[in-house]
């Protein structure tokens, strides 16, 4: 359901030790207003809820809703490193549902 590549897992551990954080990191669909919401899955910290999809990898707690699973399906996160760009990257099984605007006059938009 969630999988972590080892490098990820080795530098998600790190950063969050490193930073005194409790790790505990929740993969989740960011929204944005008017611009209709994310289309990347994302990470965050926070704290599982009742009825989240939950994996434990080595000091790693790592979680999502049922609701975005049954939307996306099985999810991995990997990090990748070419040199120049550094991040974390979520991929899923289906893909990202688009997401209806709600326009509230907010600077997502840029």
């Amino acid at each position: 359901m969630i999988s972590i590549t080892p490098v990820a897992q080795e530098k998600l551990t790190s950063y969050l030790a490193e930073n005194k954080v409790e790790p505990k990191v929740r993969v989740y669909l960011p929204s944005c207003g008017c611009s209709g919401g994310g289309d990347q899955i994302a990470l965050t910290l926070d704290q599982p809820e009742d009825g989240d999809i939950k994996v434990q990898a080595g000091d790693l707690e790592l979680f999502m809703s049922q609701d975005l699973f049954d939307q996306v399906g099985k999810v991995v996160i990997d990090f990748k490193d070419d040199g120049r760009n550094s991040g974390f990257i979520v991929d899923s099984e289906k893909s990202v549902p688009a997401q209806a605007p709600d326009c509230g006059g907010c600077s997502c938009c840029g």
